[in-house]
């Protein structure tokens, strides 16, 4: 019985020694998977959502590109209207689970507001606002740049033409689409401040049947080029121009493959790089909060024509890099509110290089 007894004791000694170890390599597996936890983002594209051919499937590009390239993980909504952006950025933020929450569009400002001050410790990006917050990365595209080439080309090719009317028409009445009308109008003045220009708004991003509509209405009373900023409804516009026979100009990603012989070129916006560099950011413990403020000087933003086969007058893209690289020289800075484009106008008239 001695004899057993001692085994037992060295066999229960064993078993206690094993346990021990076990437990401590468990521990260490734990946290050595949790340091190598993968970074997550969570994403809430706004109501145009993804098949827009512009600003969400940029987006959505870049995220794709931060997944691949920096092995992050992500979750995204798509919104079906301005109901959903703070339900969203709230069931997000309430999870605990994501090192950042991106929403796109600046008409989830409100919603970011309101949700950022909740869960101060959560990291937000919005692009399209000028919010500042100390837990809030927002992102602000300079519009009046990106849309000003395009009105650039629009009044070019009117220089010399009978008809001079153009028009813009935007999704909603923000404030960020109205500093791209803007500058789409201040580019047409700037070379030919004779031209007419016509505006309105579909008040959807997803409605193009209305855009259409919208469209023909403007190139019925002469419109030839027609700038949209809206979204999905942009799709309208497209159509219409094709019905007519007249021409229009893309926003965001390079639209002109859509119907290359009516759309002269597109304002382009890398959205896709902004997301990118805001995860990348995150990865690198150098995301920053506040307002961000960037355009043609930071390669964010600028024209295309590539896919257009629409013809154009040969000096006039010689003109239009002139006054890009002025624009970037900062010898040119363009109006962002209609009280300011009036007196612009009168003071800004550039000699055309023929």
């Amino acid at each position: 019985m001695k004899l057993n007894y001692k085994k037992l004791v060295i066999l229960t000694g064993l078993l206690l020694i094993m346990i021990i170890a076990y437990k401590q390599e468990s521990k260490e597996t734990k946290s050595e998977v949790k340091s190598n936890e993968n970074t997550k983002i969570a994403i809430i594209f706004n109501e145009a959502g993804l098949g827009d051919k512009a600003f969400n499937d940029l987006c959505y590009d870049g995220i794709l590109r931060a997944q691949e390239e920096l092995g992050i993980e992500f979750d995204y909504t798509q919104s079906k209207s301005k109901n959903d952006y703070e339900k969203f950025a709230r069931e997000y933020a309430s999870l605990k689970d994501y090192d950042l929450i991106i929403s796109v569009g600046g008409e989830q400002e409100s919603a970011v507001e309101k949700v950022s001050k909740e869960f101060p410790n959560q990291k937000f990006t919005i692009i399209d606002s000028k919010l500042e917050l100390s837990n809030v990365s927002s992102i602000s595209t300079k519009w009046e740049q990106q849309t000003f080439l395009n009105g650039v080309i629009a009044g070019l090719e009117l220089s010399d033409s009978e008809n001079k009317s153009v028009g813009i028409i935007l999704g909603k009445d923000l404030e960020y689409l109205n500093e791209g009308a803007i500058g789409f109008e201040a580019g047409v003045k700037y070379v030919n401040p004779d031209v007419n220009v016509m505006k309105a708004v579909v008040g959807d991003f997803s409605d193009p049947a209305k855009a259409k509509e919208i469209a023909l209405s403007m190139y019925n009373k002469g419109a030839v080029y027609i700038q949209q900023l809206a979204g999905k409804s942009g799709i309208g516009v497209f159509l219409a121009a094709k019905q007519v026979n007249k021409y229009a100009f893309g926003v965001d990603g390079n639209q002109n493959s859509f119907a290359p012989e009516h759309i002269v070129s597109t304002a382009t916006r890398y959205a896709n790089d902004i997301i990118y560099q805001e995860v990348k950011n995150i990865k690198n413990n150098s995301w920053s909060s506040g307002v961000h403020t960037i355009g043609l000087g930071e390669n964010v933003i600028d024209y295309t024509r590539e896919g257009s086969s629409v013809e154009i007058k040969k000096n006039t893209i010689k003109n239009v890099e002139l006054i890009k690289n002025d624009i970037i020289n900062k010898n040119i800075i363009i109006p962002k509110s209609s009280e300011q484009l009036n007196s612009w106008i009168k003071l800004n008239n550039y000699k055309i290089n023929r």
